[in-house]
């Protein structure tokens, strides 16, 4: 019995662990702010502030129309609309969960997944509005003193207020005060027609071939956009009309959402979907956004981006100037990391999966990343809204260091004395920056060859140490033949070593063009290496010569030459 009552303990603690762990998740739906007309405001857990598109909902959101303007936002398929002089509540977003409260003005609802029925709620001060099915309700309060007015433009709804409950169907009205239920026919007004004409944007979308409806935003893509579909990542979406150096995360704002902390804020009307779902990736230089296929409901994130600095996010960033952050989007290959309070089941549906899989990576550079945006690191102090302007390119802080090996400037060179006027072979021809051994200043023996002067060797001379890496001393006094010069420090890239001869210069001659590489002003011995004209007729070696030819030939082919030519065999 004792065994029986532990285990049944030990069953409850698990059962209330598991609920506690699914309790600490923030919610999987947020909404978007689709449409603006007017002075809109939107209060959420901090100040009031001008509502702007894609600007994040949430429970306990609070929007306020100005007498003209209108509003919409929307959750998946489901959108919500505000006529002018309008305060709206949301109390509740979650998963298939949507509860509203309409303290005065006129909203229309239109839901059309039946997944979302059964808890969905408007209540206003004198009723309780339930949907028996999809459809379209619009509701307006205080228009008439003391009165909730239902009208029901397609499916059915229920109303309870005024001690009773009414089913109200496609086409009906009920007006409805604390003591009185009245129906009659539904009439439609500019508001309606304004939001059933916002309906037909979105009537014909493809985009739900290869997105849930679950999406937000979903209803952008189609008109802004074109899809693909690859076999590694399944459907990709590429955005029309951006510039060439776009890049995802570049064109918004950074704004603190409790709980989840830092959210992106897309300009592009289309932006919401493809910042909060999905991952980004590059493919033939162009930014696609692939979506994937979860197994199951999508769930939103405030932003798919891996954080550069500040120890992981400016939220782990310290106070006070510092190395700038930076962000980049996620690829399918990466995993998002939260930085709120999760369940193990929240990570896995936020994973992005294809087919219900996830990508293994890959093992990709982390140094280098596509996308990389960097500001400040005091911008994001005091979770204030952070601007992005369009088409921030990455532009590391001067106190940014970037991860290269540092590579010493090379030695300067050695005075030497041209060994040939060819210069096919000089410089850094594998151009790896380092100079090779002619570079360098170190000799090469020369091959003779057909038609090659060589010159002969002045006789070596003390060299002088090297001075260090990035400075160029002066040469003492009268060494080389220079004038007595005070020594001197010179950068090098403000001046060209100027190459001498080893020897005392004679009397000055008339003044010579500049010449790529030094030539000597002193005539020397020269040995001419000509190859030999063309039988039957060539000339006679020199002993020197042909004991070069003949070990350079094999034998058979020197008695070879010598039975072709008769005056060969006469010597």
């Amino acid at each position: 019995m004792r065994r029986t009552i532990i285990s049944l303990f030990a069953l409850a603690a698990l059962a209330g662990h598991g609920g506690l762990a699914h309790a600490e998740d923030p919610p999987a739906m947020v909404g978007r702010i689709s449409s603006v007309q007017g002075q809109v405001t939107l209060v959420g857990d901090g100040d009031p502030t001008a509502a702007s598109l894609n600007w994040p909902v949430t429970a306990d959101s609070h929007i306020n129309t100005a007498g003209g303007a209108r509003a919409e936002f929307r959750v998946g398929s489901t959108a919500v609309r505000l006529d002018g002089d309008s305060d709206l509540e949301i109390t509740g977003m979650d998963d298939d969960l949507l509860r509203l409260r309409l303290n005065y003005g006129s909203v229309s609802i239109r839901v059309r997944s039946p997944e979302l029925l059964r808890d969905f709620e408007l209540s206003t001060p004198q009723a309780r509005i339930t949907l028996l099915a999809p459809g379209v309700v619009r509701v307006d309060v205080e228009r008439q003193p003391d009165t909730s007015q239902i009208s029901v433009l397609a499916g059915s709804a229920r109303v309870d207020g005024a001690g009773s409950s009414v089913v109200v169907n496609n086409g009906r009205h009920v007006d409805l005060t604390a003591e009185d239920v009245r129906t009659s026919v539904a009439r439609r007004d500019g508001f309606d027609v304004w939001a059933e004409d916002r309906d037909r944007l979105d009537s014909a979308t493809t985009t739900t071939r290869y997105v849930s409806s679950g999406v937000t935003g979903y209803e952008e893509l189609d008109r802004n956009g074109l899809w693909t579909d690859s076999v590694d990542y399944g459907p990709l979406w590429t955005p029309r009309n951006v510039a060439i150096d776009w890049a995802p995360y570049r064109d918004g704002r950074w704004i603190w959402l409790a709980p989840w902390g830092w959210t992106w804020v897309d300009n592009a009307p289309w932006g919401y979907a493809p910042s909060h779902y999905g991952r980004w990736v590059l493919v033939e230089r162009r930014w696609r956004w692939a979506p994937g296929r979860p197994a199951g409901r999508p769930v939103w994130a405030p932003a798919l981006v891996g954080w550069v600095g500040g120890n992981g996010g400016p939220q782990h960033a310290g106070p006070g100037p510092g190395p700038g952050l930076g962000w980049y989007p996620l690829s399918p290959r990466d995993r998002f990391v939260p930085n709120y309070r999760v369940s193990s089941d929240y990570e896995r549906r936020v994973t992005w999966t294809h087919n219900g899989q996830p990508l293994a990576p890959r093992g990709e550079v982390h140094g280098h990343r596509d996308g990389l945006t960097m500001l400040p690191r005091e911008q994001f102090e005091g979770r204030r809204n952070v601007n992005v302007g369009r088409g921030t390119a990455w532009q590391p802080p001067a106190n940014f260091v970037r991860p290269v090996t540092p590579v010493a400037p090379p030695q300067p060179r050695l005075p030497y004395r041209p060994l040939s006027t060819d210069q096919g072979d000089r410089g850094d021809r594998d151009h790896d920056g380092i100079p090779d051994r002619f570079e360098r200043g170190e000799r090469r023996q020369d091959r003779p060859g057909p038609g090659r002067t060589i010159t002969a060797p002045a006789q070596p001379q003390a060299v002088p140490a090297q001075p260090p890496p990035g400075r160029i001393s002066t040469l003492a006094p009268n060494q080389f033949g220079r004038p007595d010069t005070p020594t001197q420090t010179i950068n090098p890239n403000d001046m060209r070593l100027e190459l001498r001869p080893r020897f005392n210069p004679g009397p000055p001659g008339p003044p010579r063009p500049q010449a790529p590489q030094p030539q000597p002003v002193m005539p020397q011995p020269v040995l001419q290496v000509s190859p030999p004209p063309p039988p039957p007729q060539p000339p006679r070696a020199a002993p020197a010569q042909r004991e070069q030819r003949e070990q350079r030939e094999p034998r058979e082919n020197r008695d070879h030459r010598r039975n072709d030519n008769p005056r060969a065999a006469e010597r």
